[in-house]
């Protein structure tokens, strides 16, 4: 199983979703999973971008992983957001027969983000909201990264400014390396 973490507009959802076409990954997107519950709470906390719950974001993640079991390679995109989903992400694969093999975080400018999000067109690719997750993502997301590697995870950057094909190329060479 491999992480794809980075901040919104970093290209995860898109580079897992090639993953999962070409190489026969199954792909989770905890954003897709929250999207898909179709809750009213949830789609407004979503449309406003801000984070969900841990309580309901830990439940649909658990969910996913066991309608998952018989998959071997997983990719997840845009989970854990901030340390207690970490932790309790950590806590939760053994249980599933999973493991981190490798975390990739996406590194790209703020400039691309923006470019990026208003080609995508989203609810919430509005331009207070993408600086809102924009810090979201520092505050919160960045510091998992040294989480990670306290627990001896294996973390890979990956420059992800580039075209969807030489970004997907520069992802093939880490997965292909082990990270």
């Amino acid at each position: 199983m491999i992480i794809l973490t980075g901040p919104p507009g970093s290209g995860k959802s898109v580079q897992g979703q090639l993953l999962a076409a070409r190489r026969g990954w199954r792909w989770l997107s905890t954003g897709q999973l929250l999207r898909d519950q179709k809750e009213p709470a949830v789609m407004a906390e979503l449309a406003a971008g801000r984070m969900i719950d841990d309580d309901l974001v830990n439940r649909v993640m658990e969910r996913a992983l066991h309608d998952a079991q018989d998959i071997e390679r997983l990719v997840i995109d845009g989970f854990p957001r901030h340390l207690a989903q970490a932790e309790w992400l950590l806590a939760t694969l053994p249980k599933h027969g999973r493991e981190i093999k490798c975390v990739v975080v996406f590194d790209v400018s703020e400039d691309v983000i923006a470019q990026r999000l208003a080609l995508r067109g989203r609810a919430d690719d509005k331009p207070d909201i993408i600086r809102s997750r924009i810090a979201d993502y520092r505050s919160q997301t960045e510091p998992i990264i040294d989480f990670y590697k306290q627990n001896g995870l294996s973390v890979c950057r990956l420059p992800a400014g580039g075209s969807i094909d030489d970004v997907y190329g520069r992802l093939q060479e880490i997965i292909e390396r082990g990270c």
